[in-house]
């Protein structure tokens, strides 16, 4: 019984040996084909087309950067991680965040306003706010873009101001209006240029009768 007992112990151990044996194995035979993978000599890449996005960021007044590979898309730092591919750090891509995306920047202008109206002398009760663009949108979207820039420009133009209900139905209504005035305008324009047009047909064809 012993003597049984002895050898399924051996055999275990030189089963578990074995093992050892093989992994070793294997993982330096792993070890040796990554070294040599990294010892190719890979080709340049070529320069890939840059996205709507990133044409945006050359010419957006908030960013530093200016096209450059391998800087930070926002402060223009060397990007010095390899895990890294747009920004330098999670400050620039929060910072580019809240000026560029319509959720993070409406989150942003609240807690710049400290979620009250800032229309002078309105006492809406706080929370009761929300975000409009001093820029009319008219139908532009919410996508990501500089039109979500939290303070105006350099001329005063644009930015994001903080509303409570009221307030912002009078803005939203007051927009509408001029949007169905120049429409009302464009169509008076387009009726009476095909006015004309008709005129100097009929005039032509009378003529040449």
């Amino acid at each position: 019984m012993r003597r049984a007992q002895r050898r399924s112990t051996s055999a275990r151990r030189r089963r578990r040996s074995g093992r050892r044996r093989t992994g070793k194995r294997r993982a330096g035979q792993r070890r040796a084909t990554t070294r040599a993978a990294a010892t190719v000599v890979r080709a340049p890449r070529e320069p890939r087309e840059l996205s709507a996005l990133e044409r945006e960021r050359i010419t957006c007044s908030l960013s530093a950067w200016r096209g450059e590979p391998g800087r930070c898309q926002w402060c223009n730092d060397v990007i010095d991680s390899p895990r890294r591919r747009t920004w330098c750090s999670n400050i620039c891509a929060r910072a580019w965040q809240r000026n560029h995306i319509w959720r993070f920047a409406r989150s942003a202008a609240k807690r710049r306003a400290k979620y009250f109206c800032e229309r002078p002398g309105c006492d809406a009760a706080r929370r009761d706010c929300e975000v409009n663009h001093r820029a009319a949108r008219d139908g532009g979207g919410y996508g990501p873009g500089c039109h979500h820039h939290l303070s105006p420009d350099a001329n005063g133009l644009g930015g994001l101001e903080v509303l409570c209900r009221a307030h912002h139905r009078e803005v939203t209504t007051a927009q509408a209006k001029a949007r169905a005035a120049a429409r009302r305008v464009a169509k008076g324009a387009a009726a009476s240029e095909t006015a004309v047009t008709d005129a100097a047909t009929d005039s032509s064809s009378s003529t040449a009768g």
